[in-house]
């Protein structure tokens, strides 16, 4: 089953602005990559920009627009030193100022960032005690080299999956990353991963991540990647059995590939689209239940085929957030 996931493509907020006689629709809908680090080019996609205007960050940090490379649609700006998580606001030269609905280095919600809240188990961090991305890794068996250097981190240490998924419907290192809730694991306890968000209807929310695919280590989606949340009280550890599962299948219909273009990509998963069971995609399972969600699952999984793939996939900042 195709997951019809999206991208990061939720309407944001929407201003009309009197410029003569003609009225100009402004809106911030979602942004290419919500995590950047200062000086470098952040790209938000909308509609009514343009190089004359201005944009500000959370702390009134003005951002620098980049005129070559925004047009009524795309807005390309360089992230001031020191600005903090939360809200833009756009200025246009005639008209009031908009929010966007989504946030900037959203960190509400945080399952794992790989920093404060590390993975309980599962992947390998890519850089070594230097600091430095590490070139390679043991699959408990061999030594395998990196064929590409690990990306340079949005948000301090990020989650790093590499390996070559053989025996089918298996969890390995190299394939999965995990949160479990039990203390005894390193968790915080039987709470929900949607923290306050719990009360919300499904609907309403979305899991969000982002991710870095190099080009040269397209992902193939065979096995494709599962998401989904156990109980405190889980069968082995994960409750895969017990819980709705999402199947994240990005990758594009011609080509069978996924990677990421130019960089790391913020991926928008509503809560919605954990619908079937661990049985077959073709049964639906009861919806996600928030409440008694407290573990997370992040796993390369199914039945590889005769051609195994190479998988080189990094992410981050795993959280669940309102969609608007």
């Amino acid at each position: 089953m195709k997951s019809n996931v999206f991208n990061t493509i939720l309407f944001g907020s929407m201003l009309v602005a009197a410029t003569g006689c003609q009225e100009k629709v402004i809106t911030m809908q979602s942004m290419k990559c919500e995590f950047v680090n200062a000086g470098e080019e952040a790209i938000i996609y909308g509609k009514g920009f343009s190089a004359d205007d201005e944009i500000f960050f959370e702390n009134n940090k003005k951002g620098e627009i980049v005129a070559s490379k925004t047009n009524d649609s795309v807005l390309t700006v360089i992230v001031p030193e020191d600005a903090k998580p939360g809200m833009l606001c756009y200025v246009p030269k005639h008209g009031k100022k908009v929010y966007s609905d989504f946030m900037f280095r959203d960190n509400r919600g945080i399952i794992i960032d790989f920093d404060k809240y590390r993975s309980t188990w599962g992947g390998f961090d890519p850089f070594n005690d230097d600091g430095e991305p590490i070139k390679m890794v043991s699959d408990g068996d061999s030594i395998l080299t990196l064929p590409v250097t690990p990306p340079e981190a949005i948000s301090g240490h990020y989650g790093f999956l590499y390996g070559i998924y053989k025996e089918a419907w298996t969890m390995k290192r190299e394939t999965f990353l995990q949160y479990c809730a039990n203390k005894e694991y390193g968790g915080r306890g039987n709470h929900s991963v949607a923290g306050d968000n719990a009360e919300m209807p499904i609907d309403e929310l979305c899991l969000k991540f982002e991710v870095f695919v190099p080009k040269e280590c397209a992902f193939k989606c065979r096995p494709r990647v599962e998401i989904f949340f156990g109980p405190y009280i889980s069968i082995n550890k994960h409750g895969r059995e017990q819980s709705p599962i999402c199947a994240w299948e990005p990758c594009d219909s011609k080509t069978g590939e996924f990677f990421t273009k130019d960089g790391w990509e913020t991926v928008t998963i509503p809560l919605t689209e954990f619908n079937h069971s661990y049985k077959s995609d073709a049964i639906k399972a009861d919806p996600l239940y928030l409440k008694t969600a407290t573990n997370f699952t992040f796993v390369i999984i199914g039945d590889p085929g005769d051609s195994p793939s190479e998988n080189f996939l990094c992410v981050d900042n795993f959280r669940i957030v309102p969609i608007k």
